[in-house]
């Protein structure tokens, strides 16, 4: 029994490491992936900040001294200016992308800003700032106050940041953005890798039974083989190849980061610490083992990758859906929601090694999502077997989830 599930296992290995995709994949995925997080991420940052931009901006003159100032102190800080007694040039200029937009002062000591696009953060926010200041000032004047004095006296201050750590007892001075930009992109990064290999992975079992099942060549196999034995080879010998190549990933990671700290004395965040990196292999493992499970069910129910892809759908939903929470659960790791899917063992990968990445999660709550998920691993494995034994020999026919569930109840 061993040697066979031993010969399946090394045939399924060899099959996806022998490829010219997975060497491919293995040098580049890392710096694919870490573009697709870090280009959109970056590109939506400098989309908002155009302090370096020249900005046109139109103006409704009435003769308002509280206009006058808008106006003064929007040119003082750099925009282009144009004043019209016509709201209907405004329009035209608008409409000609001529000008942003423009401000319109209403008599009641505010003002109204027209565009085609009013979405755009930093103009709003910058606009409503100058105008906030001004009408603050016209407040503090008709009070008898000077606004320079008062302005002076509520100058912001900043709140430097220092971070303590427990090994040395020390404190350094960090940068609060630069701490929220790693809390959000390390996890994010980690979650991605997770969901990618499980999508890839998990989907390649699937088409490899559909596959032999669709050519008749898994007659000949189970001439041989028995059905269980033919399922984990499948998903240990393509576990195998998916463990190959994260280690990879991680000691090169590992190595880079090492390597960059101490060129730069660039402090390594505690989110890239080598603990995290373990962390994200141990969640590969057994996410993969049980999403592996699923799908070589799912296969030998399908007639084709097409049905298979119809059956799979519960799946790519338990993965989508850490996903779109990823902000949520970084922002708040600590919630109950995001405990909920950290247990949970079919969303468990990715959200709890989000909440590994982001915060510290108490040892209970990280030794029961473990527990979970072993347990899910061999129970799924267990019912797997069985709808594969029978559903690997069945075609001509979309078999549903009712037909699963009843060859389950087959002895």
């Amino acid at each position: 029994m061993k040697s066979k599930l031993s010969t399946v296992l090394a045939y399924e290995f060899k099959k996806i490491v022998c490829k010219k995709s997975f060497i491919v994949v293995t040098i580049l995925g890392p710096f694919l992936l870490a573009a697709i997080i870090l280009v959109p991420s970056l590109a939506s940052i400098n989309s908002v900040d155009r302090s370096d931009e020249v900005i046109s901006i139109g103006i409704l003159q009435d003769g308002n001294n509280l206009t006058y100032a808008v106006r003064d102190t929007l040119s003082a800080s750099g925009w282009n200016i144009i004043e019209e007694t016509s709201e209907e040039k405004l329009k035209s200029a608008v409409y000609d992308k001529s000008i942003e937009g423009y401000l319109v002062y209403d008599g009641t000591k505010a003002f109204g800003y027209y565009a085609e696009d009013t979405g755009d953060l930093y103009v709003h926010s910058a606009l409503e700032n100058v105008i906030s200041n001004v009408l603050i000032s016209d407040r503090l004047l008709e009070n008898g106050i000077d606004p320079q004095t008062a302005f002076s006296l509520m100058e912001k201050t900043s709140l430097a940041s220092y971070k303590l750590s427990q090994e040395s007892s020390t404190a350094s001075e960090s940068d609060s953005q630069s701490d929220y930009f790693m809390r959000l992109i390390v996890p994010m990064f980690f979650a991605m890798t997770i969901y990618m290999a499980l999508l890839l992975y998990g989907q390649s079992i699937g088409r490899s039974v559909v596959s032999e099942k669709s050519s008749k060549i898994v007659d000949v196999l189970l001439s041989s083989v028995r059905p269980e034995e033919l399922l984990m080879g499948k998903i240990f010998g393509v576990a195998l190849s998916g463990i190959l190549q994260f280690a990879i990933w991680i000691v090169f990671a590992l190595v880079g980061v090492s390597v960059f700290s101490s060129l730069t004395g660039f402090s390594i965040p505690v989110q890239l610490s080598a603990d995290k990196f373990i962390f994200l292999g141990v969640f590969f493992v057994l996410g993969f083992l049980l999403f592996g499970a699923f799908y070589g069910a799912i296969g030998a129910a399908s007639e084709d990758e097409q049905h298979m892809g119809q059956l799979s759908y519960p799946l790519l939903l338990c993965l989508i859906v850490p996903i779109c929470l990823i902000s949520s659960i970084t922002s708040n790791p600590d919630s109950m929601l995001a405990l909920i899917l950290s247990e949970f063992p079919l969303t468990s990968p990715m959200v709890m090694l989000t909440r590994v990445a982001c915060s510290a999660v108490p040892a209970w709550q990280l030794i029961l999502s473990i527990v979970l998920l072993v347990a899910s691993i061999y129970l799924v494995m267990k019912l797997a077997a069985k709808i594969f034994r029978v559903g690997i020999l069945l075609t001509g026919k979309n078999f549903k989830f009712a037909d699963m569930f009843r060859w389950l109840k087959e002895k």
